[in-house]
């Protein structure tokens, strides 16, 4: 939950800093210095989408260089999408975009550390280059490569690298290995916070000099007592009803104690931060945050984060998010892996009430992050809404591309089964026995979730599959661990189960009859399977090929599937004590 860090920085605000402040003026205490400023800052944007971009496939590090002669490139218009180009389409590798482009003169009060650059998803790794120098990247290439198309990309320019009222050059490096590739959305363009605010984020007034002074002390309280070591203090910095990206007070306490515990000193640092106050009165910190120890040991990285605070109590209420990344170091995996959680709308306004669990698997060259991309918390918020589908928490592991099986690509199965779904139900308010746990997946993923749930009928009662590789076995690790794992092609797996296991579990599973992979004859056969068995289930065929727009609309079937087997098993519901009403919570 956490984000890093490189040095202290502390807020101790006079009357006339904090009239400073306001203005974006740069504040000084006794030991370091930021800019605190408030949205009255400058609202800067400069839109580099469209039409003047310079475009070739290849790959060559010269062409990162700004003085780099790009005139004989293809004329190209950004976003755009290989898929949809007929000279393209088919194509799978490196291609370099180039834009030149002229800034206008600084605006007041805007330096190049409070401008974003902003490069919209990028189909599958990147790395981008301003005047010649590189700015961040995201993914891997071959021949360690890492799809991450679904991630937004946010580059932070260093001060000085900005070339204001003057010619400025963005080059982009990327990636393609499968489907698609390019800019596929946006925004592209460089953007400072109150921008990008604008575009999407929390809507705010300007905080006056007096609530600019009562956040920043809030978080010069936090960084001084992190740096002392001083649990308690940074307790007293925290609501009682704290929740914040999935944690709560207890929560993250026990994070900084562990941090704490690792014999360095820890430092917590906030960059370019910024307050307003939105419609609730509270005071909203959109900061670049992070943690690190004082030797440099990267706890967590720089990540943008909006923090809410009550300016009567000066203490921390958490942003009470309900979609957002968790993550926890995997011995499975023996690395750290991040998994994303949907909470039901009820969840963060009780605190006894606990909710059935579907785990969702992404498909081939995906993870986590696609589901925000596909803004699946609104997606499932209306099913619940409108078609009445059980509250519960949704889990969206990483798989990558390990065909969620034990490999030499990674031990996702055990990754699954033996530490997120322990996990999960540890650290969230889950009802944690099999008749409330359910498994979905897309694609890989729909292997995923028959393979997974037929072998671990202990865990799961109700499987789904979208558009399901139901007919192929788990194509991960070497060509001895895919043929060991045979056995495993789902259809091959229902056919080796009797009756009675079969019935075990309820099931929904679709497919387009034009899907690319012919996994709409697959779920045909499947139909045929269970049916030669005697075993009930629920199949949507069609015309549809394998894309969103076939699956996506057929949510609500997977998820009322999951529900009825929810319901079959009701538990009683533990007394709620009485909470006071956000409105008395938050100002």
């Amino acid at each position: 939950m956490f984000a890093l860090l490189v040095s202290l920085i502390s807020f101790s605000l006079t009357a006339a800093d904090a009239a400073d402040a306001a203005a974006g003026h740069r504040v000084t205490s006794g030991r370091s210095s930021t800019v605190c400023a408030t949205t009255a800052s400058p609202d800067f944007g400069m839109d580099l989408a469209g039409s003047g971009w310079r475009f070739r496939t290849g790959d060559d590090p010269a062409w990162a260089a700004d003085d780099y002669a790009d005139a004989s490139w293809d004329s190209w218009t950004v976003p755009d999408d290989w898929g949809r180009s007929p000279d393209l389409s088919t194509y799978d590798g490196y291609a370099w975009y180039r834009k030149t482009f002229t800034l206008p003169e600084r605006p007041e009060g805007v330096d190049d550390s409070s401008v974003i650059a902003a490069l919209g998803f990028i189909d599958d790794a990147d790395e981008a280059f301003l005047n010649g120098e590189r700015i961040g990247g995201t993914g891997a290439f071959p021949p360690a490569f890492d799809s991450t198309w679904e991630v937004p990309r946010e580059y932070y320019p260093p001060n000085g690298l900005l070339r204001w009222g003057a010619v400025n050059v963005l080059a982009v490096r990327m990636y393609d290995d499968t489907g698609g590739g390019g800019f596929y959305k946006g925004p592209v363009g460089l953007y400072s916070k109150a921008h990008l605010r604008n575009l999407s984020g929390p809507a705010g007034a300007a905080a006056s000099p007096r609530q600019l002074a009562h956040a920043c002390a809030v978080l010069d309280r936090q960084h001084e007592a992190v740096a002392a070591g001083d649990l308690g203090r940074y307790a007293g910095t925290l609501d009682h009803d704290f929740f914040h990206q999935g944690d709560t007070t207890a929560r993250r306490l026990a994070d900084v104690r562990r941090m704490m515990a690792g014999g360095s000193a820890v430092v917590l640092h906030d960059e370019q931060a910024e307050v307003l106050v939105d419609a609730q009165g509270r005071l909203v910190v959109d900061t670049v945050r992070s943690w690190a120890t004082s030797d440099g040991t990267v706890l967590s990285p720089p990540r943008r984060e909006f923090l809410y605070i009550d300016p009567h109590r000066r203490l921390e209420l958490g942003d009470h998010s309900r979609f957002f990344r968790d993550s926890y170091r995997s011995a499975a995996m023996h690395r750290r892996v991040e998994f994303t959680v949907y909470l039901p709308p009820g969840y963060t306004s009780t605190t006894a009430r606990r909710y059935p669990t579907v785990y969702m698997l992404h498909g081939f060259n995906g993870s986590n992050i696609e589901w925000e991309a596909r803004d699946m918390d609104q997606v499932i918020d209306r099913l619940v809404a409108e078609k009445h589908i059980a509250q519960s928490v949704v889990i969206f592991p990483d798989g990558a591309s390990g065909w969620w099986v034990d490999s030499s690509a990674g031990d996702y199965a055990t990754m699954v089964t033996e530490e997120l779904v322990p996990l999960v139900d540890r650290a969230y308010r889950t009802i944690p026995d099999r008749d409330h746990r359910g498994i979905s997946g897309v694609s890989m993923g729909g292997q995923g979730a028959f393979t997974l749930g037929l072998t671990h009928p202990e865990l799961f009662s109700s499987i789904a599959s979208h558009m399901g590789a139901l007919s192929l076995p788990p194509l991960a690790g070497t060509a001895e661990e895919q043929a060991a794992h045979a056995s495993l092609e789902p259809l091959t797996l229902v056919h080796s189960l009797g009756a009675r296991q079969l019935r075990r579990h309820s099931y929904y599973f679709d497919g387009g009859s034009e899907d690319d992979f012919g996994f709409g004859q697959a779920a045909i056969r499947m139909g045929s399977e269970l049916a030669a068995k005697g075993i009930a289930y629920d199949y949507q065929g069609g015309p549809g090929r394998h894309e969103d727009a076939y699956w996506v609309p057929k949510l609500d079937r997977s998820f009322a599937l999951h529900s009825k087997q929810f319901r079959a098993h009701p538990v009683h519901r533990q007394y709620e004590p009485h909470r006071p009403s956000p409105a008395s919570v938050w100002p």
